[in-house]
């Protein structure tokens, strides 16, 4: 089976400028560390007929994990259950566990949880398994179509890294045959001189993918992120490291200093 992954960031909000969309930047490289390849990143209106269809465009791509953030809440715009429903054939319901879960950790009774708007932010599709959400209400949860398995979080980041760090990321172990290991550097040189270090090191390490930022430059240099992708059960670190004592020997051989800030993050 292929590693393909795409992420659906769910929400009007977000197609018309009113929010950032930080959910898919994080969850992209979260993903891609745990060896998914994401190929593709699409924000989405609150628009049915339009879930529907780009849901079921991603089934048919053979997309190996569809992640969904948002369009869980309690309001008529929310509607990433129906869509999930339809395109897997079921209906919705809401399960008692969720409300259970939610009544314990508020510390209500089950007829106050039980109101129509925390319904719905509880409900599900009936072909769906519910996974309990440990910082909020609306629930995450997985389904199988066909060949893809869509895991769907609600929108607000906190729940978006809580349910992934709970449920997803133990589900993506081992999952993917490839692996992805990465690095920042930094290299006293510009873009323009870069660029031929960069390509010349993918030609030699063909698991290798250099990007600059020149928009991010600083006191020590061009940014630079190394990444590797194994795909034929190589240790990607190992090939990490190949990749970088490339590059800096090639750097240097053209007078140029890289330096590596192994904290520094590779998302700014």
């Amino acid at each position: 089976m292929n590693d393909d992954v795409e992420i659906f960031s769910i929400g009007t909000e977000l197609v018309s400028g009113l929010v950032l969309d930080t959910n898919s930047h994080w969850l992209a490289g979260e993903v891609s560390v745990a060896g998914g390849d994401v190929r593709r990143i699409t924000a989405l209106a609150d628009d049915l007929d339009a879930l529907i269809a780009e849901l079921r465009a991603a089934v048919a791509r053979k997309a190996r994990v569809i992640l969904t953030t948002g369009g869980l809440g309690p309001t008529p715009d929310d509607m990433t259950v129906d869509a999930i429903a339809a395109v897997a054939g079921s209906g919705t319901h809401t399960p008692f566990e969720v409300i259970e879960d939610y009544a314990q950790r508020r510390n209500m009774t089950i007829e106050e949880v039980s109101v129509p708007p925390r319904l719905k932010m509880g409900s599900i599709p009936r072909a769906s398994t519910v996974h309990l959400n440990p910082v909020g209400w609306a629930p995450c949860f997985s389904t199988v179509v066909d060949e893809t398995t869509i895991w769907s979080m609600p929108g607000p980041p906190r729940e978006v890294e809580g349910c992934f760090e709970t449920h997803i990321r133990p589900a993506l172990h081992g999952m993917f045959s490839s692996q992805t290991a990465r690095m920042r550097v930094f290299i006293d040189s510009f873009e323009s001189e870069t660029s031929p270090f960069m390509q010349r090191v993918m030609r030699e390490v063909p698991v290798a993918y250099l990007k600059a930022y020149v928009g991010q430059s600083r006191v020590n240099g061009l940014p630079v992120d190394i990444v590797v992708r194994s795909t034929e059960g190589g240790d990607p670190k190992v090939q990490l490291d190949a990749a970088y004592d490339l590059f800096c020997a090639i750097a240097a051989e053209a007078g140029k200093t890289v330096t590596l800030e192994p904290t520094a993050p590779l998302r700014d």
